[in-house]
């Protein structure tokens, strides 16, 4: 929302949502599999490996700066979330492994079926942190240990999917964001089930792929937990305000005024409806922009067609002009040739077919000739 438009570009997924992988991104950003245009390009975004920060600094412009930053999520609620998305596309959508080249599923697939036949993958967040640009093997604890230094030196920010509105304010203050109220995803599986609903072996399973992964997400929640700004009076008052906001246009102010402020409750809730209000308004500008945004792109695509097709008029009545010019030319030549065969006849004598006729009809002084008598045939009895 912050970078609405063409200022936004999804270059792909590596590891994809429904299963499988596909290195394509990473075969183009080495230029195996052509360029990337991220002219006028301020965000990219996708399911890819932190390692593509090595490939991307020659596709952006040198005065530009890349800052990498991502979220993390639970582990193992995760995977189970993944397994039942899968269970759920199989199902609900046919047979994907057509679309994603990958060996069908068993009637009734187990979190092994689906890691086994490339469905699902051991370890996601250790593997897309390590830096290596296609982390596809197996995860190693000298992987665990480089995703572990890049997430607290390499990226500019993470935050955490169950810490999602304390994550946001850290990246409006990181990141330079203006807006970060945000709507309800609609993509949530509501269906699925959660908590004590989750039976005792899928969560075992989820565990024993993902070792590597909670050892990750523990330590992340150690270094969340220690963000400076999170002590800060200005962190609070945009948590609570964040909170207070709601998309429908109303504000509840619900969390108390903290130790270090110092002007009672009331000036605290002023303080938070103000700042809320500030969250509604940006929320309200900003899908404005990302509608006008969305409606510049599809012009400038509309006019790129027109483009398109005048060329391709233009090209066209070239073409036909050159024709034209052809058959001129053609019968230009006809007409020459013509004339050479009436000059190459009256040379060697020739008539005409008309003139021809004419001199077997009538004798060589033009009078005409007299008819042959007809001999009267015999009849029966003469023969």
């Amino acid at each position: 929302m912050n970078e609405p438009g063409p200022r936004s570009k999804a270059l792909g997924n590596v590891f994809k949502g429904g299963g499988g992988l596909d290195p394509t991104l990473i075969d183009r950003l080495r230029e195996e599999a052509g360029p990337i245009d991220l002219k006028g390009v301020l965000l990219v975004r996708g399911h890819f490996p932190l390692g593509i920060r090595e490939l991307l600094p020659k596709w952006i412009p040198k005065d530009r700066e890349l800052r990498c930053f991502t979220f993390l999520r639970e582990p193992v609620d995760r995977t189970v979330s993944h397994y039942f998305e899968v269970r759920e596309g199989r199902e609900g959508r046919g047979d994907i492994k057509a679309k994603l080249g990958l060996p069908p599923l068993p009637a009734d697939p187990t979190v092994d079926d689906m890691l086994e036949r490339g469905y699902l993958h051991d370890n996601l967040h250790t593997r897309m942190l390590s830096g290596l640009a296609e982390p596809f093997g197996e995860v190693t604890s000298a992987m665990l240990e480089q995703a572990m230094e890049n997430l607290r030196e390499g990226v500019a920010f993470f935050g955490l999917t169950e810490r999602f509105d304390e994550s946001l304010v850290l990246a409006k203050q990181r990141l330079g964001l203006r807006a970060i109220l945000h709507r309800s995803d609609s993509r949530v599986n509501v269906a699925r089930p959660r908590g004590d609903e989750v039976a005792e072996e899928l969560v075992r399973t989820a565990e024993r792929c993902n070792r590597y992964d909670i050892e990750l997400y523990r330590y992340a929640q150690e270094l969340f937990e220690a963000a400076p700004e999170r002590g800060e009076l200005q962190f609070q008052s945009e948590l609570a305000a964040l909170r207070a906001a709601r998309t429908d246009g109303e504000i509840e102010v619900e969390a108390p005024a903290p130790n270090e402020f110092g002007g009672g409750e009331d000036a605290w809730k002023m303080l938070v409806e103000a700042r809320a209000t500030c969250h509604l308004l940006e929320l309200r500008v900003y899908e404005a922009v990302a509608q006008t945004a969305a409606k510049r792109a599809r012009l400038s695509e509309l006019e790129q067609e027109a483009e398109g097709q005048d060329k391709r008029l233009q090209s066209a009545s070239s073409r036909s002009q050159e024709l034209e010019r052809k058959l001129q030319r053609a019968r230009a030549r006809n007409r020459k040739l013509e004339a050479e065969v009436k000059r190459l006849r009256a040379a060697a004598g020739d008539q005409p077919p008309r003139e021809a006729k004419r001199a077997r009809t009538h004798g060589g002084d033009g009078r005409k000739r007299p008819r042959p008598q007809r001999v009267p045939r015999a009849g029966a009895d003469e023969a």
